[in-house]
């Protein structure tokens, strides 16, 4: 599940059921966006966290 933002800003798009994607019959990618719901949330940047090994080499997920 998304966050309750993500619900407030985007509507329709794919769903999930039963355990397959449906996808919308809707033009693009059939999904609106309110980008007046939007501006409530300004953009914060934010990183993934890095997973290292104890060398600190890189590590895949």
């Amino acid at each position: 599940m998304h966050p309750k933002e993500v619900a407030d800003v985007i509507h329709g798009g794919p769903t999930f059921a039963d355990g397959y994607l449906h996808v919308s019959d809707a033009p693009g990618l059939g999904c609106d966006i309110d980008e007046s719901a939007a501006t409530r949330y300004p953009y914060r940047r934010a990183y993934l966290p890095t997973s290292r090994r104890a060398d600190g080499s890189v590590q895949d997920w």
